[in-house]
C-alpha cells in the first residue's frame, strides 16, 4: 500500500535539504526567538516571571509559523504534481495513491517538527528563568505536535480536492480563518456565560449542553489552549481536548484525501494560472477583457491577473461590506470607537493580503509561464515593464479598499465618539503628531506584506503570501526592540524618536525590495 512512499519521502527531504527557502524559514524562526527573549528580558522587571512571558511568546510564534507553512507548504504537496503533470507518471509507474500522499505529506511533517525541535536550547533556557514549569513546557509541546498533525491532514486534503496551489493554499487559509474565528465566539460565549440562561437561568453554561458543546469546540482550538496552559498555576493532563480533536481530526483530513484522490485527480492537469471572474465570451453579467488598451501591460494584468470588471465589483462589495460592520452591530463592541478601529485594521489587513496577492501573481505568472524573457527582449524599459505590470494588477484591487475606509471615515458617529468636534483645537501638537506618526507605523505593515510577497514571488514556487507575512512580522517584532532601546536609553521625546526611526527603517525595506525585484527580474530574463 506504501509502495514508493519513502522514494517520494527521499527525493522531498533531499530537495529540501539543498534548496534555500526551508533553511531560512528556521533561521528566521530562530531570530524571532531571540527578539522575544530580549523583549522578555526588558519588560522582565516590570512584569516579572521573565521565563513564562519568553516561553509565551515562543509558543504563539509556534502557532503563527506552523500556520503559515500550513498555508503556503501543506497546501501544495499535491497540486505541485498536478502542475508539473507528473501525478499521473506516479500512478503508470505503480505507486498507489496511499503510497503518494504519504510520501508528499510527511516531507512537509518533517519540516515542521525540525522547526519545534530547533527551539529546544532556548526552551531549557525558559524554564531557568522562572516563572514556567516543565508541565507547562511538554503541555505545549504536544499540543503543539497535534496541531502540525491537524495542519498536515487538512493541507493534504486541500491539495487533493484542489486543482493548483493558488487555490489550495486560499481555500486551507479560509478553512483556518473561519475555524479559529469561530473557535474565538465560542470561547467569549463561554467565558462571559451568555448562554447561561439558555436552562431557564437554573442551570449554569457547565451543565447545559449547548454550553458544553461551545467549552468543547473552544478547548479545540489552540489559540485558546494556549492561553490555558500559560495560565499561573496550570496543572492539567498534556493529553487535552485540543490534542485529542486535532489529532482525530488531521487523521480524518488525510482519510478523506485518500478516498477522494481517485475522484480530485481523474482529470488532467488545469493551468494554474486563474481567469477569475473574466468569461470568454460576452453575456448577461459576464465580463470579457475587450480590445486591447494603448499600454498592454496594464491591461493584461488588469484583466488576468486581478480578475478584471468582475472582481473589482467582488472587492467592492466585500470591502464595503466590511465598512458597513459598526453600523449594523452596534452594541457588539465595548465602544463604538473601538468598533471602528476593529474595522479599520481588518479592512487594512484583509487589503494588505489582496494587494499581495495580486502583486506576487504578477511577477509568479511571468515566471511560471518562462515569459519575462520575451517581455525584457521588447522595445521598452524593463522598469516601465514592471511598474505598468503592477499598476494593472493594482487597479483592479484599488477601489474596493478605498471603498471601506472611506464608509467609516465619513461617519459622523465615529469623529462624535473621539470628541473630535468639541476637541480638536485643545490638542497639543506633539500629542497630534504622536497619533499621525503611530498610524503610520501600523500602516507600513499593510504596506511591507505586498513588498515582501512580490519579492518572494521571484524565489519561490508557492506560498509567497504566508511567508511574506512571516518575515514581516519578524521584521516588526526586532523594530519594536528598536524602538524599545531608544525608549530606554532616552527619556526626552522617545517615543516620537523612537517610531520615526522605525518609520525610516521600514521606508528604506520598501525602497530595497523595489531595487531587489527590479534586480531579479533581469537575471531571471538572462536565463
Amino acid at each position: 500500500m506504501l509502495d514508493g512512499a519513502f522514494a517520494l519521502l527521499e527525493r522531498s527531504l533531499r530537495i529540501d535539504l539543498r534548496s534555500r527557502m526551508p533553511h531560512l524559514i528556521r533561521l528566521g524562526f530562530l531570530v524571532a526567538i531571540y527578539l522575544a527573549l530580549f523583549s522578555a528580558l526588558l519588560t522582565g522587571g516590570a512584569f516579572g516571571a521573565p521565563g513564562l512571558r519568553f516561553f509565551g511568546m515562543m509558543a504563539f510564534l509556534d502557532l503563527i509559523f506552523l500556520t503559515l507553512m500550513g498555508i503556503g507548504f501543506f497546501s501544495a504537496v499535491i497540486t505541485e504534481e498536478k502542475e508539473e503533470d507528473t501525478l499521473g507518471l506516479m500512478l503508470m509507474a505503480g505507486v498507489r495513491p496511499l503510497g503518494v500522499l504519504a510520501g508528499k505529506s510527511l516531507g512537509g511533517f518533517w519540516q515542521a517538527i525540525l522547526l519545534i525541535v530547533v527551539q529546544y536550547p532556548f526552551i531549557l533556557l525558559a524554564t531557568t528563568l522562572g516563572g514556567v514549569t516543565s508541565g507547562q513546557v511538554f503541555a505545549a509541546m504536544i499540543a503543539l505536535l497535534a496541531y502540525i498533525i491537524l495542519m498536515t491532514g487538512f493541507g493534504l486534503l486541500c491539495s487533493t480536492v484542489s486543482s493548483n496551489s493558488r487555490n489550495a493554499a486560499w481555500l486551507m487559509g479560509a478553512g483556518i480563518i473561519v475555524y479559529f474565528v469561530l473557535a474565538s465566539i465560542a470561547d467569549t460565549l463561554v467565558k462571559y456565560r451568555i448562554l447561561a440562561g439558555l436552562s431557564g437561568g437554573q442551570m449554569g453554561i457547565s451543565s447545559d449542553f449547548t454550553g458544553n458543546l461551545l467549552k468543547g469546540f473552544s478547548g479545540s482550538c489552540l489559540f485558546n489552549h494556549l492561553d490555558t496552559i500559560l495560565s499561573t498555576g496550570f496543572n492539567e493532563s498534556a493529553l487535552s481536548i485540543q490534542v485529542v480533536s486535532n489529532v482525530a481530526a488531521g487523521i480524518i483530513f488525510a482519510g478523506l484525501s485518500w478516498l477522494l484522490f481517485g475522484i480530485a485527480t481523474r482529470s488532467p492537469s488545469t493551468e494554474a494560472n486563474s481567469r477569475g471572474l473574466l468569461a470568454r465570451h460576452r453575456g448577461f453579467f459576464l465580463f470579457t477583457a475587450g480590445q486591447v488598451w494603448s499600454n498592454p501591460f496594464l491591461w493584461k494584468d488588469f484583466y488576468f491577473v486581478s480578475g478584471g470588471t468582475g472582481m473589482m465589483l467582488a472587492r467592492i462589495a466585500y470591502f464595503g461590506a466590511l465598512g458597513l460592520i459598526p453600523f449594523l452591530v452596534e452594541n457588539t463592541f465595548p465602544s463604538q470607537a473601538g468598533g471602528y478601529w476593529y474595522v479599520f485594521a481588518l479592512i487594512g489587513f484583509s487589503a494588505s493580503i489582496s494587494a499581495a496577492n495580486v502583486l506576487a501573481r504578477s511577477m509568479y505568472d511571468e515566471v511560471h509561464g518562462q515569459t519575462l524573457a520575451s517581455l525584457m527582449m521588447l522595445p521598452r524599459p524593463s522598469i516601465g515593464i514592471v511598474y505598468s505590470k503592477f499598476a494593472g494588477a493594482l487597479l483592479g484591487w484599488l477601489p474596493g479598499p478605498l471603498l471601506g475606509p472611506i464608509t467609516l471615515v465619513t461617519s459622523y458617529e465615529l469623529w462624535e465618539e473621539f470628541g473630535y468636534m468639541t476637541t480638536r483645537a485643545n490638542w497639543p501638537a506633539n500629542q497630534l503628531l504622536m497619533i499621525v506618526l503611530v498610524l503610520s507605523f501600523y500602516g507600513m505593515f499593510f504596506v511591507l506584506i505586498p513588498h515582501f510577497a512580490t519579492l518572494l514571488a521571484l524565489y519561490v514556487r508557492w506560498g509567497a503570501v504566508p511567508l511574506a507575512i512571516g518575515f514581516a512580522i519578524c521584521v516588526y517584532v526586532a523594530v519594536g526592540m528598536v524602538i524599545a532601546m531608544i525608549q530606554i536609553n532616552w527619556t526626552r521625546s522617545s517615543g516620537e524618536i523612537g517610531i520615526t526611526v522605525a518609520l525610516i527603517v521600514l521606508t528604506c525595506l520598501c525602497i530595497a525590495c523595489h531595487i531587489v525585484i527590479l534586480l531579479r527580474v533581469q537575471a531571471l530574463a538572462a536565463k
